[in-house]
């Protein structure tokens, strides 16, 4: 069910840039390329910003808006999983999104008379074998992991546990702790927090890719929008987990 539920989703972003990402502008491509992989797609425009630096700030848009869009993805796909568990992501999420989402607004409305057309990010087919496999290998690791950090009581180790999955994969650490946890206050705080803290770590990553990559203006635009980004979630997990969180349904 998560093989198919996870590369449903890819599918679709994959489809759409095979559909319309070549003729998209950047923005856009960025977009279809978070719903797709947001890793693949920062690899991709952060390469090519090394061949035309000139466009350093419409790829940086485009890394932005990948690494944004996944977010809600993983909001998605864990709602899909446990509803009551993904209500309690939707604040540390949306404030995380904040920084790409203002970032993003000021580029549109500085160039929204200009028009770039985004390079399809080199990704690979979701439905292929091999990726079903990866994933499915992958998820089961880490729920068998989960469940039993949870079982034996060793709470301290679901937080590390969730920053090294995070270096990895999202998809796999949040849909494990979706389908694990119920909704008891203890259990749920701790599992928002390991998700949040995943995010943190594969921002983290993707951040570091993208200033060994990319251009020097591509460097600086995502190291302040992506490390806002961690510093955010950091912060919340710190100070406001508790003021912030929603209740669960």
């Amino acid at each position: 069910m998560m093989v198919v539920l996870i590369s449903g989703l890819g599918f679709a972003g994959y489809v759409a840039i095979r559909l319309i990402g070549a003729h998209a502008g950047i923005l856009l491509t960025g977009l279809l390329g978070g719903l797709a992989s947001s890793t693949a797609s920062t690899l991709a425009f952060s390469r090519r910003s090394k061949t035309e630096p000139d466009l350093s700030d419409h790829y940086a848009l485009a890394v932005v808006a990948a690494c944004t869009v996944m977010l809600p993805r993983v909001l998605i796909a864990t709602g899909l999983v446990n509803r009551d568990f993904a209500v309690t992501l939707i604040v540390p999420f949306a404030l995380m999104a904040i920084p790409g989402l203002v970032y993003g607004g000021w580029v549109w409305l500085r160039q929204r008379t200009e028009r770039h057309q985004g390079d399809t990010p080199e990704i690979g087919n979701p439905l292929s074998l091999s990726t079903a496999i990866k994933f499915a290998a992958l998820y089961s690791g880490i729920a068998f992991l989960v469940k039993v950090i949870r079982e034996q009581g060793w709470t301290e180790g679901m937080l590390p546990l969730a920053f090294i999955s995070g270096l990895t994969d999202m998809d796999a650490i949040s849909l494990s702790i979706a389908q694990d946890y119920g909704s008891d206050a203890a259990g749920s705080d701790l599992a928002t927090r390991a998700v949040v803290l995943a995010a943190v770590s594969n921002t983290v990553l993707k951040a570091g890719m993208a200033i060994a990559l990319g251009s020097t203006g591509l460097k600086w635009r995502i190291a302040m929008v992506l490390g806002a980004t961690a510093v955010v979630a950091v912060a919340w997990m710190l100070f406001g987990a508790n003021l912030l969180s929603l209740p669960t349904a």
